[in-house]
């Protein structure tokens, strides 16, 4: 394995199998900074390489939770991240799968990247984690906050009454 820090030469990684783990600290997570409500804490993840035949994978792992805000109520959120995804690798040069063949944009299994002689892992699973986001973070029960709930009528309503008349 050709490996300097959380760099790896992809198809040689995935070609000889090997596998690499640890933690992600979020505070180096630029990307993903603006999202989150403190970038304290990390991720567990894994990520082993695959050889099948001719195709060369990438078997990525994500556990932990991210510190978000809740897009309705505005109060802290904790969103457990479990995320297992496989990534074909596609060498620099060579065709993309087609829609229907694995790694094609049908093929919900796995997804294609392009296979990098130095592919930062740190990169690719920022990536990952922001792939799996939902656009807009919420509890599965809450209420917005008081100051956003107005008990004054709506000046829409006076304009209803003015149309049926």
């Amino acid at each position: 394995m050709l490996q300097r820090g959380r760099v790896v030469d992809s198809l040689e990684f995935a070609r000889s199998r090997d596998a690499v783990s640890g933690r992600l600290d979020l505070a180096g997570l630029q990307r993903l900074a603006g999202l989150l409500a403190d970038a304290s804490g990390s991720l567990d993840y894994e990520v082993r390489g695959e050889f099948d035949g001719a195709k060369a994978f990438l078997s990525v792992r994500l556990d932990g939770e991210l510190p978000l805000t809740c897009q309705r109520c505005l109060s802290p959120l904790r969103l457990a991240v479990n995320l297992r995804k496989r990534l074909m690798l596609v060498a620099p040069g060579a065709p993309w799968p087609e829609d229907d063949q694995a790694g094609g944009l049908e093929d919900e299994r796995c997804d294609a990247i392009e296979g990098s002689q130095a592919l930062d892992l740190d990169r690719m699973l920022e990536e990952e984690i922001l792939l799996g986001l939902p656009i807009s973070p919420r509890h599965e029960s809450c209420e917005p906050p008081a100051a956003m709930v107005s008990r004054a009528p709506s000046p829409f309503a006076e304009l209803s009454r003015l149309k049926c008349n």
